[in-house]
């Protein structure tokens, strides 16, 4: 598996021997690697005011926090240099373009260095921010050392010929900037091309999979360029192109090779990702709040839950599934999409809903511990409003666990929940009591004692409710009734929690 959190460390140490500053902010990702001090917003406008004073800037952020930053990053004006490296897996593409902001997308570990020289010598040429796009199909070894810093003693030049540079007409003026000519021709400078034949436009984060299937295209010339934002259009000529996702399919209005082989492969690199950071596999701890929240009855209200960014990956976008009732009487949430709301800063969201007097039913949000840190404020105000709300606190591992202290601090009363996996039926009644509760509560998941028993399930009580089947466990499979595949389970108990019928029992 790639190892996704040594690779940013690498990369930031390359931009450390790159750049006079480098500042490190983002949103659910860069918070499970480094310890976030100030939101994109704020760190961009630092930034800004680095390279006003002739400084070589580099900031490191996931695509989540980028997207939080476009305000900032579209209005931000540079004298030395400033560029910005987005760890991204979704698509920010598109956003470059949107923004007008030059956009490079390295391939391997040399057109990583190729790119920090590029952006950072041409970012204070024309005086644009650019953004270099990262992501795990980049493949990181210890080598990589950076291109060395430029000695730059940190001054302010008040006499351009630009009045008032850094003045408030330059958030006045709009967001969309011109691309300058300049840049299109550094886009058609920076173009690779392997073999002879019809092009084929390779993005930098399909290149890991065509290198392990180059006699696939063995007959086609390959076109690598470093330059997705302005992407050199008339200077590629390629019929094709292999790219996860429809980007550069749009922008050259081209047919896309090896489709389903190519999406496969980086929802199975991005899937990696999340079982690194997320927990998205068996005996997932989160499993259980997917399940609390699909649990949650009351009549007549219509709750609004709300979850951190951090947490979206829980969310299934595949669809309906199945209803697995016997004898279904009332609408029951086949899948998780179906239950969320909003997928939002979890506490403002909260701050929001209060603040509206919003009374059809209380307000339930699921925030990353991380989330608290620095939110002392937007806390007190939050509990001072009287209403019916509920925050939900994953406690995984040592997450954030100074989080925790921010509550005790501020005097807020919450209350903790230990969910013990060993033991799942004797944390059933505190769990199911969170449904009920008001205020912050913390589900402390122990998770060193995971796979100290193995279960099965009981056919003479299991009606096919479809309970087990909801927390979408891979051990649980579906036969003529649920079975859970023993080569798989690891003894997490979430499914004995969830199980209604007491179905499921441990093997002795």
């Amino acid at each position: 598996m790639h190892d996704v959190r040594g690779s940013i460390m690498r990369i930031t140490d390359a931009l450390r021997n790159s750049f006079n500053d480098v500042l490190i902010t983002g949103s659910y990702l860069i918070n499970k690697v480094f310890s976030i001090k100030t939101s994109p917003e704020s760190t961009i406008n630092e930034a800004e005011a680095l390279s006003g004073m002739f400084r070589d800037v580099a900031v490191l952020i996931d695509d989540i926090g980028f997207l939080n930053s476009l305000g900032s990053l579209g209005v931000a004006k540079v004298r030395g240099s400033l560029t910005v490296f987005v760890y991204d897996i979704h698509d920010v593409r598109p956003f470059c373009n949107l923004m007008n902001l030059p956009c490079l997308e390295p391939w391997d570990q040399e057109s990583l260095s190729k790119a920090i020289k590029e952006s950072r010598d041409y970012s204070e040429a024309f005086e644009l921010p650019y953004v270099v796009r990262l992501g795990p199909w980049l493949s990181i070894g210890e080598s990589v050392s950076g291109i060395g810093v430029r000695h730059r003693e940190p001054t302010f030049n008040k006499n351009w010929g630009e009045t008032m540079r850094w003045g408030l007409n330059r958030l006045l003026d709009g967001v969309r900037r011109d691309m300058p000519e300049e840049v299109r021709v550094r886009s058609r400078d920076n173009i690779t091309i392997i073999n002879k034949g019809d092009g084929v436009l390779v993005s930098g984060s399909a290149w890991p999979f065509i290198k392990d299937h180059i006699d696939r295209v063995s007959n086609y010339s390959i076109v690598l360029s470093l330059y997705v934002n302005p992407l050199p259009k008339n200077s590629i000529n390629a019929k094709y192109v292999v790219d996860p996702g429809d980007y550069l399919v749009r922008e050259l209005s081209v047919n896309k090779l090896m489709s389903e082989d190519i999406d496969k492969w980086y929802n199975d690199l991005i899937n990696n990702i999340i079982r690194q950071f997320f927990f998205r596999e068996p005996g997932d701890p989160l499993m259980i709040i997917e399940w609390l929240f699909s649990k949650y009855r009351r009549q007549g209200e219509v709750p609004i839950i709300a979850i951190d960014p951090a947490y979206a990956h829980l969310i299934d976008i595949e669809g309906l599934t199945p209803s697995y009732d016997m004898l279904p009487t009332f609408f029951e949430p086949r899948s998780f999409d179906q239950i969320i709301d909003i997928v939002i800063n979890p506490l403002m969201a909260v701050l929001a809903f209060l603040k509206s007097g919003y009374n059809y039913g209380r307000l339930i949000a699921v925030a990353n511990p991380c989330t608290l840190m620095n939110q002392e404020k937007i806390i007190r105000e939050i509990i001072d409003i009287k209403n019916e709300y509920l925050i939900i606190i994953p406690l995984i591992k040592d997450e954030c666990k100074d989080a925790i202290n921010v509550l005790s601090q501020i005097g807020v009363n919450y209350k903790v929940i230990n969910y013990d996996p060993s033991t799942p039926l004797a944390s059933l009644s505190g769990l199911l009591s969170i449904i009920n509760s008001r205020g912050i509560v913390i589900v402390n998941i122990i998770t060193n004692s995971m796979g100290k028993y193995m279960f099965k399930i009981d056919d003479e009580y299991c009606d096919n409710c479809g309970d087990c089947l909801r927390i979408k466990c891979p051990a649980i499979q579906l036969s003529r009734k649920p079975i859970i595949d023993t080569k798989i389970c690891i003894g997490c108990g979430i499914c004995q929690l969830v199980c209604s019928r007491g179905a499921i029992v441990k093997i002795p």
